[in-house]
């Protein structure tokens, strides 16, 4: 197979439509090469491509924005459509003992809905919510008992223009109804459609082992605490993931 060394590549007139540079760059035109950061952009059948400069606030077509602390949501200059992801924090686990491990709390619930340009307005306030407190043991009067672990907080999306809030639920601590029963999954509202996402329930212990938290429609956010293993006296259950907001916008 033999290799063909081109500098350039002509049109059936002789003009020069695309260049090589030797580091591999590529020049329109025969001496347009762009700046960094731009993207080539067609201009139909009869016209060469050009070179262009995406614009916003740091975002643009194509961008997406993970938010894990409440926030203010600005749009990037020429987006007309966002896909807004609302998730509630997790629960905490429940403690556990010598013959049970803790009890997993529920994960968030999870809000979605498309806005266009009039629904989202100029901007949009998150709040996320925290994750569920520990499961502990503590005294009571005379009694050493075990605390249940507490529930996540509520995630919102609140757009500034005629668009509803999103509010994806807190799930539930583990350990609430019973210390060896998981948490319950948090609710969600105003999703489209309906279709609203109720989080996952948390495990309860298998014998000394632990129970799982809920699953999270997305990593890193929402997911409800695991519990720890049992069998080597009261300990502490753990934290819930803190909640998110996930926005697609183009």
């Amino acid at each position: 197979m033999s290799n063909h060394k081109v500098s350039n590549i002509k049109n059936t007139s002789g003009t020069t439509v695309l260049s090589f540079g030797s580091a591999g760059s590529w020049t329109i035109g025969g001496t347009n090469a762009g700046s960094s950061g731009q993207v080539l952009t067609s201009q139909g059948s009869g016209s060469l491509p050009t070179w262009t400069t995406l614009t916003g606030g740091g975002g643009g077509p194509g961008v997406v924005y993970v938010y894990t602390s409440s926030a203010t949501f600005t749009p990037a200059s020429g987006a007309t459509n966002w896909l807004v992801f609302c998730i509630g924090g997790g629960g905490g686990s429940s403690a556990r003992d010598n013959s049970y491990g803790g009890a997993g709390g529920g994960s968030g619930g999870c809000a979605w809905r498309y806005y266009n340009s009039t629904e989202m307005g100029s901007s949009a306030a998150i709040t996320i919510g925290s994750g569920g407190s520990a499961g502990y043991w503590g005294s009571y009067f005379t009694f050493t008992i075990a605390y249940a672990a507490g529930n996540g907080g509520n995630s919102t999306f609140n757009p500034g223009g005629t668009g509803v809030t999103l509010t994806g639920g807190g799930g539930g601590g583990g350990g609430q109804s019973y210390i060896y029963i998981g948490g319950p999954g948090g609710s969600s509202t105003n999703s489209q459609f309906p279709h609203n996402w109720t989080g996952n329930q948390g495990e309860g212990p298998y014998g000394t082992g632990l129970g799982s938290g809920g699953a999270s429609p997305a990593y890193g956010v929402g997911k409800g605490a695991d519990g720890n293993n049992g069998g080597s006296g009261n300990g502490s259950g753990n934290i819930g993931e803190s909640g998110g907001v996930i926005i697609f916008e183009y």
